[in-house]
């Protein structure tokens, strides 16, 4: 045979492809196309669960807030009676008198709920967020010993849960001096970082306080710090001022 000299140029083989015909990029792309189908319709049901619970939650507000006020306008009419009946009325027994304080009483209760639960739900100013609502101050048989509850609420601003701790400190002054007494050294509820909080529209951080001999309290300063995207912090005092309970209702 001819033998090849060292200037014949050299013959290289290249294996040969297969080329993607059209059907193939036409099955990846509805491939791609399903994926991302099943992504937005999981999305999509995710987000449609997380409406309709908090739809349901308010809807079940609303129905205690209209049962609250349908038992408001009973009491009323039960208390006007009472209070504009005839002479004999007014000459009844001790029994019907105490039932007349009891009514007016409730009356007053179902009225702070009624406002409490629209303040949630539909409040007169703009503000939105976390709120520190009130503290409530009651008394026991030991003088030194004191119930309270910090009432917190998240306003016009519901659909998801918002978490963080709170704070309380006794503010006062002993032996002349001006002091501050936080509550976890005064209290067995309440510990050295705070009381958490996780709720919807409000929670109680409750407990006791034993006031220190000698040490006269003036007011009481609550300090709350939620946390997340919108976290937010708020100081708010309080003055020391106790409730009165009738006839030791409460007392422990």
């Amino acid at each position: 045979g001819r033998s090849r000299s060292s200037s014949d140029p050299e013959l290289i083989l290249v294996p040969k492809r297969p080329r993607r015909t059209g059907w193939f990029w036409l099955v990846m792309l509805l491939i791609v196309a399903l994926v991302s189908a099943a992504g937005l319709a999981a999305g999509y049901y995710l987000g449609i669960k997380d409406e309709i619970e908090v739809i349901q939650e308010r809807r079940e507000l609303k129905l205690v807030k209209k049962q609250l006020e349908q038992q408001l306008l009973e009491v009323q009419g039960k208390a006007a009676i009472h209070k504009h009946g005839s002479e004999l009325e007014r000459q009844a027994s001790e029994r019907v008198r105490q039932e007349n304080i009891q009514l007016q009483n409730r009356v007053s209760e179902l009225e702070e709920a009624v406002t409490f639960y629209k303040s949630i739900m539909a409040p007169k100013k703009n503000d939105k967020g976390l709120r520190i609502e009130r503290l409530e101050l009651l008394p026991t048989f030991n003088k030194s010993r004191f119930k309270y509850k910090v009432v917190m609420t998240q306003v016009a601003d519901n659909r998801s849960y918002i978490s963080g701790k709170v704070k309380i400190n006794l503010l006062g002054v002993k032996e002349g001096q001006k002091q501050s007494i936080s509550f976890d050294e005064i209290s067995k509820d309440m510990e050295a970082a705070g009381a958490q909080f996780k709720f919807r529209y409000f929670q109680d951080v409750k407990g006791e306080i034993v006031v220190p001999g000698g040490f006269i309290p003036e007011q009481i300063e609550v300090i709350a710090q939620s946390k997340g995207r919108k976290a937010t912090r708020l100081e708010k005092r309080f003055d020391w001022k106790v409730q009165e309970v009738a006839n030791d209702v409460g007392k422990g």
